[in-house]
């Protein structure tokens, strides 16, 4: 960062080893060291006016219901990831280094979760400690406690399927751990308990503010991200308890090399030895003191952020000793360059310089201002172009008039935050049943649409079967026709085939000429009115009709058809001798007056 600013304001490159010469350069008033990461909402909730109001609602609450050191107590939360160690330092031979062989502290790396429920008291006590495993609830493995000795260690286990603590188990801990151990001291709970907590809400939920609330526990919750400063578990104990932790387990490793991985049943005894050390009572007064909470007394955190502040606004000065001036007029500007002309002036050599610190001083202040408002510029197109975020939900536990203040749950409140429940549970339930009753409606609708297309669906089907049962009808019907004018012709060809002629002995019988099978097939139309039988056929049938005696001399043929059949359709008539035929739907009546066999 310092490189840049540098090359912003020289408008040149500076080489990579730079910073460290400016840095050694002006090491009266500049130092280099490592930092950890910190919160940007830690950093905002360093405010003098919130803390100020957080203790002075710790102080009501004290003096209101007269809360003795003995019974106020600070819980929190800490998570171990059981084979992994913090930073530490180490020794190492310089060729080492050279050869690039220094990787890193070694470490089993196993990264099973295990919460640590803390709770410390002003009386510099500790509560036994309260330990999550991560597995299947309720499922504590016999195997992880073989190390826990019940008569000289006092310890409480349980196990969640993340590790971390819950609604149910902060319960737990509040009446099996908190209650059982605190309720002594505050004469059997007639006393009042201040809890002093951060707004978890395995800590703060309805049922444990309840049950506080019944018997006699105040309730009292940290400002946000301000615990780094206000809570003495994170001030005093949790740091040493994590280095204590780390070098329990480099011993653990180095004793056996590495060959054995770390399990949840080596972790009891690391995690005691390290509690142990760490949580004594000169930690647990140090935590304390560094919070202005025993003895009560807000300026030792408020006086922290008003240095501070105090030195972030001197930051930007220049040293006593500097030559520029500061904020400088265009009338102090042009006072000092007039002097500088003026080589008869006594200083202006001094002059001189000064300028020239001057201009610097105002063009690396106007380069930063220029940075600053770029990224600021940045940020405002960043933040409009972020999604809206959805509104949070309402809160019945937390004052949403400041929602950065500090929460103290004593009994009034506890009361109004149950009406504010009840009423939130009943607008709740409205809605509930608002939704039940659409959705039956919608329902409703959606069986009657329902109904609808069936009945249609069954009358389409109806009809179409209706029609396939009439055209099924029509098909048979045709079919039984078919079948009987193929069997009147079957019948008619046996007849024909088996039919014996007569021979004719007189040329007006039949039987004249016993080998002639010559037939005519004469069909007539059935008309209304039948056309006049041409010549041919007209003359012979008159006479077949009319007898023998009236038979033309100019036609030979037979006296009478030797075949006549007759149908719905058509007439077939056989003449023997005719020679040609004819055909006719209706019956002729001439032949009504023929004789035939």
């Amino acid at each position: 960062m310092i490189k840049s600013f540098a090359q912003d304001i020289a408008k040149i490159e500076v080489g990579k080893d730079w910073p460290y010469s400016f840095v050694r350069r002006n090491s009266n008033e500049l130092g280099c060291t490592w930092f950890d990461g910190f919160d940007i909402a830690r950093k905002r909730a360093d405010n003098p006016s919130r803390y100020k109001a957080y203790y002075e609602l710790i102080r009501g609450k004290i003096e209101k219901y007269n809360i003795l050191p003995c019974n106020t107590y600070n819980v929190d939360e800490k998570g171990f990831l059981l084979g992994v160690i913090n930073r530490t330092k180490r020794v190492f031979s310089v060729r080492a280094k050279k050869q690039g062989k220094l990787i890193g502290a070694a470490q089993d790396g196993n990264r099973s979760w295990i919460t640590f429920l803390a709770c410390v008291c002003q009386d510099l006590t500790a509560l036994p400690p309260f330990l999550i495993y991560q597995g299947k609830p309720g499922q504590v493995q016999d195997s992880w406690l073989t190390e826990f000795d019940p008569e000289h260690q006092s310890a409480f286990f349980t196990t969640s399927e993340s590790g971390w603590t819950s609604h149910e188990l902060g319960k737990e801990w509040l009446i099996g751990v908190f209650d059982r151990f605190t309720k002594e001291k505050a004469r059997n709970g007639r006393d009042y308990r201040l809890l002093i907590t951060d707004g978890h809400s395995g800590h703060v939920n309805m049922d444990f503010l309840e049950w506080c609330d019944q018997h006699r526990i105040i309730v009292a919750v940290f400002p946000p991200h301000s615990t780094h400063r206000l809570q003495p578990l994170d001030v005093s104990l949790f740091g040493p308890l994590s280095t204590a932790y780390t070098n329990q387990l480099i011993r653990w490793t180095a004793k056996t090399q590495g060959l054995i991985g770390l399990s949840k049943r080596e972790f009891w005894s690391l995690f005691w030895d390290a509690f142990g050390s760490s949580f004594s009572a000169e930690n647990i007064a140090s935590g304390w003191k560094r919070t202005g909470l025993l003895p009560f007394d807000p300026e030792v955190v408020l006086s922290q952020i008003t240095e501070k502040r105090e030195d972030e606004s001197e930051s930007g000065s220049s040293s006593a000793d500097s030559l520029a001036l500061e904020q400088p007029t265009a009338r102090d500007l042009r006072r000092l360059v007039d002097k500088v002309v003026d080589k008869s002036f006594k200083n202006a050599e001094r002059d001189s310089r000064k300028l020239r610190s001057t201009l610097e001083s105002l063009q690396s202040q106007n380069e930063l201002l220029r940075y600053e408002n770029q990224g600021l510029r940045e940020t405002i197109f960043h933040e409009k172009q972020r999604r809206m975020r959805g509104k949070a939900l309402k809160d019945y536990l937390f004052d949403r008039v400041d929602p950065n203040s500090a929460q103290v749950f004593s009994p009034a409140k506890v009361a109004q935050a149950r009406l504010r429940k009840a009423a939130m549970e009943t607008q709740k339930q409205e809605e509930t049943l608002e939704k039940e009753r659409q959705k039956f409606e919608r329902q409703k609708r959606a069986a009657e649409v329902k109904a609808l297309t069936l009945e249609r669906r069954r009358q389409r089907e109806a009809e179409t079967d209706q029609r396939r049962q009439a055209k099924e009808a029509k098909r048979q019907e045709r079919e039984k026709n078919r079948q009987i004018r193929k069997e009147l012709q079957r019948s008619n060809r046996k007849t024909m085939s088996e039919m014996e002629f007569v021979p004719r002995v007189a040329p007006h019988t039949l039987e004249k000429s016993p080998g002639v099978r010559d037939e005519i097939i004469v069909a007539i139309s059935a008309l209304p009115e039948p056309p006049a039988a041409p010549e041919f056929l007209r003359s012979p049938m008159d006479s077949l009709c009319k007898g023998p005696e009236s038979v033309s001399t100019t036609f030979s043929i037979p006296q009478k058809p030797s075949l006549a059949v007759e149908s719905d359709r058509e007439m077939v008539v056989a003449i023997r001798g005719l020679g040609r035929s004819g055909r006719n739907r209706r019956r002729p009546r001439w032949l009504d007056d023929c004789e035939i066999d």
